[in-house]
């Protein structure tokens, strides 16, 4: 990305179906390289696969459990460096 910040937010397959869960490993490694390229962006994930972190490559920062449905996932969080605050161009007095 041309964009120094930035988030990504997914719901990628969970490898539910017979047969794809090589394929989603997969696609949950490529993820892990996608987020080392961009190391200030944040990433927001929800899935049920139970090793996630280790194919992704990270541990998470944050991590919450929730349901799709009545199947058990995980939401989680890899928070990059917040932005810098832009000028707002208000000039405040002198003290």
């Amino acid at each position: 990305s041309k964009e120094k910040y930035g988030f990504m937010v997914t719901n990628p397959p969970y490898g539910e179906r017979i047969g794809e869960m090589r394929a989603v490993e997969r696609l949950y490694s490529d993820l892990g390289k996608v987020y080392k390229r961009l190391d200030s962006w944040s990433f927001y994930l929800i899935t049920s696969h139970p090793s996630f972190e280790k194919l992704f490559g990270k541990t998470a920062d944050k991590r919450r459990k929730l349901y799709n449905g009545q199947l058990l996932c995980q939401y989680y969080q890899f928070l990059g460096p917040k932005p810098p605050k832009e000028n707002s161009g208000i000039i405040l007095p002198k003290d």
